[in-house]
């Protein structure tokens, strides 16, 4: 069992419907991605589970970074696209694209991430020394505002928990970026779940 760590924003909006694209479509995203990447040196496409080639998958694309003219080409104009897109942008987050099962529908929806924020799978025992090293409740599931994670980073006793253990260090960085994370409208959260 895991638990995964991310940055939440806290508003729960009426999200676009999802739009249905085509293999050849994602193919376009993709190249178009791989072109931003070169140039930038910044990954855009953020993997979730499987590949577009098995059939069943689901990844997470930054488009913030990105035109939305440059993506809708990508779409061939297709309003649902650009009203996903546009929303993703307006609101900072990533757009999600998925595929269920092998031949069917692969859509594109409103992500829940917010656009540059890392997320974290870790294996439950890790997960609860996490809790524990920031001082937090160990719960399955919870969340605390991103102003107070960023304030216990900060705490020289709860920082020197953190660095001391080998096991803590690597997810160390990843909480740093969340915690560096401004949000375009509210607060955001470190959420896990």
């Amino acid at each position: 069992m895991t638990i995964t760590f991310r940055v939440d924003d806290g508003h729960n909006i009426l999200s676009p419907s999802p739009a249905i694209i085509t293999p050849d479509q994602l193919g376009a995203l993709r190249d178009l991605l791989g072109r931003h990447v070169v140039r930038s040196g910044v990954a855009l496409l953020v993997p979730i589970h499987g590949d577009p080639a098995s059939g069943t998958f689901e990844i997470e694309v930054r488009v913030c970074p990105l035109a939305l003219a440059s993506i809708a080409r990508c779409f061939d104009w297709d309003p649902a696209v650009i009203t996903v897109v546009d929303e993703a942008q307006f609101l900072g987050r990533r757009a999600r694209i998925w595929q269920a099962e092998p031949g069917g529908d692969i859509k594109l929806r409103l992500g829940l991430n917010p656009d540059a924020a890392p997320e974290l799978e870790v294996a439950n025992g890790n997960a609860y020394a996490i809790l524990a090293s920031l001082g937090l409740d160990e719960e399955s599931c919870g969340a605390v505002p991103i102003s107070e994670l960023r304030e216990r980073l900060m705490d020289p006793r709860i920082r020197r928990r953190l660095d001391d253990d080998p096991h803590m260090t690597r997810y160390v960085e990843a909480l740093i970026t969340m915690a560096a994370l401004k949000p375009v409208d509210g607060e955001y959260h470190l959420a896990w779940a």
